[in-house]
């Protein structure tokens, strides 16, 4: 469950982190100059999501042709 602060608009939650995985976080936070790590956790977040979007898609048209 996120925890929500008064003073902010955004649930928060604490995430543990293989070394390895948040190392490549932060080289895609600088290779794409976003302000933080939360933000640049966020993109990635939302890119697999919709990365797993279209791999459903994709599964559902292949099953539907046979």
């Amino acid at each position: 469950m996120a925890h929500v602060r008064p003073n902010c608009k955004n649930p928060s939650t604490s995430i543990s982190w293989d070394e390895n995985i948040l190392s490549m976080v932060d080289d895609f936070r600088f290779e794409n100059r976003i302000d933080n790590r939360s933000a640049a956790v966020q993109k990635l977040v939302r890119m697999g999501l919709k990365y797993q979007a279209l791999l459903e898609k994709k599964r559902e048209r292949e099953l539907a042709r046979g």
